[in-house]
């Protein structure tokens, strides 16, 4: 019966001299074009417009119709080592091809893409399979000049057809938004713990989600990473960066994505050039600040990095301060130039600066693995953050102590290979403002900045300039003793205040009628420090030179630095239950706003 069956069936057919034991597989003539076109869609492809189509062959199918935005057409021929070529008519930055194949869901075609710039020496950019489906599919190569795109087909995994229903070749994907879409994050991202490897992009959501970064060098933004946790504070961690690179980012998060924005990594110890800014007496969301945040935030003035010097968050340091009186108030500035900070006296007024601590993800690479005081490296500087109200007594033993915190300092101080070194804390060591002098930190740590060679010390607190000459000990260094600038930057935002007496002797100048910032830039054996006002003039500058040792060889082998073990900041990345701000927090515009709560008298 089955015999009786097949031999009309064979005569049907004219493969009857197969033996009639199977049909042939279908070839790709056999089958029709799709009823509904559908336009061309490619994913990471800034797709060019091709001039002319050529091919080695085809069978009917042209070439011109792999450029129609239809997939229900193709171009098909059939043999190994067909191809198909597209002219772009002038020779252009081709960063890959995209290729929706015909039938490519039943079937992987074996490829290869060459680029030629005169159409006769072609050179391989790209081999392999193609994915089992029929979407337009992109291959990525290197970055190159070239006029013409050869796309060979070596058959499939089925027979020796080859069939391409649309290709395309693609130029450098057109550069991310940078403005944000969706709803406004209720803070916009804020760049900590910037390092030669990573960085932390911190934010805050409306609502619990688990938001996406994705980041790249450049506009290129090939990663992407997630938060790991649900919730509405997020810290993420960018990891495998280069050193003195600018790197974009954007953060998608609970329907909403952010503009791209822009980072420096910090350099290596071979770096001979640094550019940082410094301030206190900031955070008060009021008119002074806003001015100051103006000039900052010019192209003229923005630095890589900038030092916070205290009193970031005005009058109490609460959660709430810190939103409406620092992240709003700087959020275009710290997108882009991340912050390092030191707590000031009003951060203690909250328990002893917890939401300080919970607000920033700075580095934790002191014994106590906490944020109050640490240290880290930017090319040429090492710079050394200190807790000042820890040292005069407003810090309760079991959150940090003088001396676990000098040890430390020490031991810090004396491993550094940086040649120039930079302290920074709140309380000043040298001033004739309204607090005067805080001699605890003078006398406790300033013979170490002596003995270890700490170039300039930055300090808040008055609610003014000041630069002392250069001193040491107690007094003006003579000319054989190697003195220590001391610079006070407290006029930032806060109301500035008269000086209470006349000027010292060991004062080189001092303004308390100018709100600015410190801009410092290191060249090699010369860093430079000058304070810029809020109306943008240069009201002091400070030059510093020395003549570097060559390098030590075990500093240039090992000038790029992993991240220290431990060194993962411990601040909360999800939702942690606080009591909530009832209304709008009013800027701490005034003296009274900012008046200081009592503190222990200088010793």
């Amino acid at each position: 019966m089955r015999n009786r069956l097949l031999g009309p069936t064979c005569l049907l057919g004219a493969w009857l001299a197969t033996g009639c034991e199977s049909p042939p597989a279908p070839t790709d003539s056999d089958f029709s074009p799709a009823a509904v076109p559908e336009p061309l869609s490619a994913s990471n492809c800034n797709q060019l417009v091709t001039k002319s189509v050529t091919a080695s062959g085809d069978d009917g199918n042209v070439p011109a119709n792999t450029q129609d935005d239809d997939l229900g057409t193709r171009w098909s021929a059939q043999g190994t080592g067909v191809w198909l070529q597209m002219d772009l008519g002038t020779a252009q930055t081709l960063t890959g091809t995209t290729i929706a194949w015909h039938r490519g869901n039943e079937r992987q075609n074996h490829f290869v893409v060459s680029t030629s710039t005169d159409g006769s020496t072609f050179t391989q950019a790209y081999a392999g399979d193609s994915a089992l489906n029929t979407a337009a599919q992109t291959v990525a190569f290197s970055s190159r000049s070239a006029r013409y795109v050869r796309v060979t087909v070596n058959g499939n995994t089925v027979n020796d057809w080859n069939s391409i229903a649309e290709a395309r070749a693609c130029a450098a994907s057109a550069p991310p938004s940078t403005s944000d879409s969706g709803a406004a994050l209720p803070r916009l991202p804020y760049l900590q713990s910037v390092k030669q490897n990573s960085a932390i992009v911190a934010f805050r959501t409306a609502s619990a989600c688990t938001p996406t970064v994705r980041y790249g060098e450049g506009v290129s933004l090939t990663s992407s990473v997630s938060a790991g946790v649900s919730g509405t504070r997020h810290a993420v961690k960018l990891e495998g960066l280069s050193a003195g690179r600018t790197y974009g980012y954007v953060v998608e998060a609970c329907g909403s994505k952010t503009g791209l924005r822009s980072f420096q990594t910090s350099t290596t110890s071979a770096a001979t050039k640094a550019h940082f800014t410094a301030m206190g007496d900031f955070g008060t969301g009021g008119s002074a600040q806003s001015k100051v945040m103006a000039v900052m935030n010019t192209p003229q003035w923005r630095s890589e990095l900038l030092l916070a010097l205290g009193d970031n968050a005005y009058p109490n340091g609460t959660d709430a301060e810190f939103q409406a009186h620092l992240f709003t108030p700087m959020a275009g500035l710290l997108r882009e130039v991340p912050m390092f900070a030191t707590p000031g006296n009003h951060e203690y007024v909250t328990n002893q600066a917890q939401p300080y601590l919970d607000n920033m993800y700075l580095p934790a690479n002191n014994p106590a693995g906490t944020e109050r005081y640490y240290s880290f490296d930017w090319g040429p500087v090492h710079f050394l953050s200190l807790d000042s109200n820890c040292a005069v007594g407003l810090a309760s033993s079991d959150r940090c102590t003088l001396a676990a915190q000098k040890a430390w300092a020490e031991s810090d101080l004396a491993a550094n290979t940086r040649p120039w070194v930079v302290a920074f804390f709140h309380h000043p060591s040298w001033s004739s403002g309204e607090h005067g002098s805080q001699l605890t930190m003078r006398r406790q740590f300033g013979p170490l900045f002596e003995k270890y060679g700490v170039d300039l010390v930055l300090t808040g607190h008055d609610h003014n300039y000041e630069r002392s000459k250069p001193m040491y000990g107690d007094t003006l260094a003579s000319s054989t003793q190697r003195g220590i600038p001391y610079l006070v930057v407290g006029s930032g935002g806060a109301t500035l205040r008269p000086f209470p007496s006349s000027q010292p002797a060991w004062t080189a100048l001092r303004d308390n009628q100018a709100y600015g910032f410190l801009d410092v830039t290191v060249d090699g054996g010369t860093l430079t420090a000058r304070l810029i006002t809020s109306s943008n003039t240069v009201r002091d500058t400070l030059t510093l030179t020395k003549t570097l040792k060559k390098s030590d060889p075990r500093v240039q082998a090992s000038a790029l630095e992993a991240d220290a073990p431990g060194d993962t900041p411990p601040g909360p990345t999800d939702d942690r239950a606080e009591p909530v701000q009832r209304g709008p927090v009013p800027p701490a515009d005034t003296p009274e706003s900012v008046a200081d709560p009592e503190e222990p008298l200088p010793q």
